[in-house]
């Protein structure tokens, strides 16, 4: 005959299955607010664009729950804003604010590639050559798959430079710039592509020095194409 439950342990189960319940709702909300935030960072969404909470929780497959939770942390981070009438809104940059964030991230990014070269393995260096090719391949002209790809390969190497503090750093400038991604042209990538053979060479080498400055080109004459194409669009 089994032992009844007693009150205690009841109370006890009853934490219990609140506590799972929690941590589960706390990694589904990360979770979409890691989807939204690599949305922005890879130019899904233009500058100016109002996002409605329905319409993502739709596309995400999710209730609003989450998606209101990562939306008001992004506008905490200024990465979104919310109007006196609480529309949600991606905030457009100003030229003089792009050249600034493009100055700082051309200083962090490059000490990360610099810090990287480290740390750089056969696999870094396997992922990179593949990410690569599929940014280099003839195929590729969806303006969105280009810099979710871009995206996808400096952050290999960011995340390389063992550096939780500097990636975090990075992060932040990406969220402000990624929406500007949408007024470049598939032009960029045939110059942005050969950038990438010098920063994977330098890697293979194992050059600090080169890599900080493969990646400093890389940034330096991808945001003049982006200042270029900002300053058409505004």
């Amino acid at each position: 005959m089994k032992k009844p439950v007693s009150k205690n342990a009841a109370s006890s189960l009853g934490r219990s299955s609140l506590g799972l319940g929690a941590i589960q709702r706390e990694t589904l909300n990360d979770r979409v607010y890691q989807q939204l935030r690599t949305m922005i960072m890879s130019g899904a969404v233009s500058p100016g664009k109002e996002l409605k909470l329905r319409e993502l929780a739709k596309e995400l497959h999710v209730s609003l729950m989450p998606v209101r939770d990562a939306i008001g942390r992004l506008v905490v981070e200024r990465a979104l804003e919310m109007l006196p009438n609480r529309q949600v809104i991606v905030p457009e940059l100003s030229l003089d604010r792009l050249l600034e964030v493009l100055r700082v991230r051309v200083v962090l990014e490059s000490e990360a590639g610099a810090l990287a070269a480290g740390h750089a393995t056969s696999g870094l260096v396997d992922s990179l050559n593949l990410l690569q090719k599929k940014i280099a391949a003839p195929t590729l002209s969806k303006q969105q798959e280009f810099f979710a790809l871009n995206r996808e390969f400096h952050f290999a190497i960011y995340q390389a430079a063992q550096s939780p503090l500097l990636f975090s750093m990075i992060e932040q400038l990406w969220l402000q710039i990624g929406p500007v991604f949408s007024h470049t042209s598939m032009d960029y990538v045939s110059g942005g592509a050969d950038a990438h053979e010098k920063i994977i060479a330098a890697l293979v080498a194992r050059d600090a020095d080169a890599t900080r400055a493969a990646i400093a080109e890389d940034l330096t004459k991808g945001g003049e194409r982006f200042a270029a194409a900002l300053a058409g669009a505004q």
